[in-house]
């Protein structure tokens, strides 16, 4: 069976764990995906059957859309609520008027470096095996774009915000940066992926949390 399954991905499992379950119940050779989610994310996941796999580069390479909300005040060494806290400081009380200007220069081709806890490799080790030994890595910052960027919702010390963006970019660390240019922290608590072009949750296929 070649062909595409858009899934709205659950959180908890990890996107090969999801391949890895539709490979098994539909007994396909191969099941691959084009372009992880955390396991703490939700929302759309294309997954690619059999001989659709050779299409991965192509979706890979495609504009997506998140709504995340993040904790200012808190940082972590994953830049999600699933790491160890490096740092607790107040919020600042105008933390919300020096928002709107901030998200400004976060808008446009700008330069973002990954987390420390991520599938890139380093000399052919992911990053995220480094750093759970003990030897975490920077990883070099590369040019990504954000089409949009606007706050959905704030109630401090939470802030939910929206955004569209190039292939590549990481929302932890878009999170991360505008924590620190707050003077604060800030890390992810929830990330909801609406869209990986062409697709978007309206063409997904819910996927309950006890799959």
């Amino acid at each position: 069976m070649d062909g595409l399954l858009v899934i709205d991905k659950p959180s908890g499992p990890t996107s090969h764990d999801i391949c890895q379950f539709f490979k098994r119940e539909m007994g396909l050779k191969k099941v691959g995906h084009a372009g992880t989610l955390d396991p703490l994310a939700t929302g759309v996941l294309i997954l690619l059957l059999d001989g659709a796999t050779r299409l991965q580069s192509i979706f890979l390479g495609k504009d997506k859309e998140y709504q995340f909300t993040m904790k200012l005040g808190v940082a972590t060494d994953t830049y999600d609520s699933e790491g160890k806290i490096i740092s607790e400081c107040a919020v600042p009380e105008d933390a919300l008027e020096r928002l709107f200007p901030l998200l400004t220069k976060f808008r446009g081709e700008i330069l973002q470096r990954p987390p420390a806890f991520s599938a890139i490799k380093k000399n052919g080790q992911p990053l995220y095996k480094l750093a759970r030994q003990g030897k975490p890595v920077l990883a070099d910052p590369r040019k990504v774009t954000i089409y949009f960027l606007k706050m959905v919702d704030a109630v401090l010390p939470d802030i939910t915000l929206k955004c569209r963006c190039s292939s590549g970019t990481y929302v932890r660390s878009l999170a991360h940066d505008i924590g620190k240019e707050l003077g604060c922290g800030a890390h992810i608590t929830t990330l909801r992926r609406l869209r990986s072009e062409p697709f978007g949750l309206e063409n997904a296929i819910k996927l309950s949390s006890d799959f």
